[in-house]
């Protein structure tokens, strides 16, 4: 194992004491993650994502903060028989505060202000389904949402937050814009919470299975363990700035 996997590795199961050994200065928190083989590729400039181990660390914060006070987090499967084939467990609560210790190690070496807003949407092609230079909605969409009476505002929010751009959903969300619609299927659903909601609860059961398994973590590609926390993680950041009242 590599010292970028290896550090990838202390960040995503909250390993301090493997984080104090490998970093030694702020350049050594800059890990890269080979891109998984296959279609993959086409997402990226590159054949790695290039990311701070501060950041895999942040996402697994806001994936599991609403998780703080329980003991128990299980990802359990059943065939068709119910007879039980699965039954991965983890402590969230420890699992965040370990979190939170590794986060104020790396802050405080290096005097870092992690609480500005983030805008993730280079990462967005960990979610598998936007290109790089695409957002959500289409120029089309747009245009034909527009005709049917939507708000430029209220489109744009869904787009940049589907992107995970916090700043950007931040600054709409300031200036009014309505999260609350949804221009494709004319529900009175919000569009853009179901995008983070329907991804973030099948990644979450993703990310307890990896978390559970740490034995295991060479058999998983990192790419794809990375993939499902950007979407747990960055699901919920984005879902907490838009729907917080300003």
């Amino acid at each position: 194992m590599n010292k970028d996997t290896e550090l990838f590795k202390a960040s995503f199961y909250a390993d301090l004491p493997v984080i104090k050994r490998l970093v030694k200065t702020e350049s050594d928190l800059q890990i890269k993650i080979p891109i998984k083989e296959g279609d993959y590729a086409l997402y990226w400039n590159g054949n790695f994502v290039l990311i701070s181990i501060l950041e895999v660390l942040n996402w697994s914060a806001f994936g599991f903060y609403e998780y703080i006070e329980e003991n128990i987090l299980c990802h359990r499967m059943f065939d068709t028989n119910n007879v039980q084939i699965l039954n991965d467990c983890i402590n969230p609560s420890e699992y965040y505060k370990n979190i939170l210790n590794c986060i104020e190690w790396i802050c405080n070496k290096f005097s870092i202000h992690n609480y500005h807003l983030k805008d993730y949407s280079y990462y967005s092609p960990l979610s598998r389904f936007l290109f790089d230079d695409e957002e959500y909605l289409t120029d089309d969409e747009i245009v034909e949402a527009l005709k049917d009476g939507f708000c430029q505002i209220d489109l744009d929010l869904i787009n940049v937050a589907a992107k995970g751009n916090g700043i950007a959903s931040y600054e709409l969300i300031k200036k009014g814009a309505n999260y609350n619609i949804d221009p494709l299927d004319y529900t009175n659903e919000s569009l853009i919470i179901n995008i983070l909601e329907s991804n973030n609860s099948f990644h979450m059961l993703r990310t307890i299975s990896y978390l559970s398994h740490k034995e295991s973590f060479r058999i998983h590609e990192p790419y794809e363990v990375l993939s499902s926390l950007y979407q747990v993680g960055v699901g919920n950041y984005i879902l907490d700035i838009i729907t917080t009242k300003i």
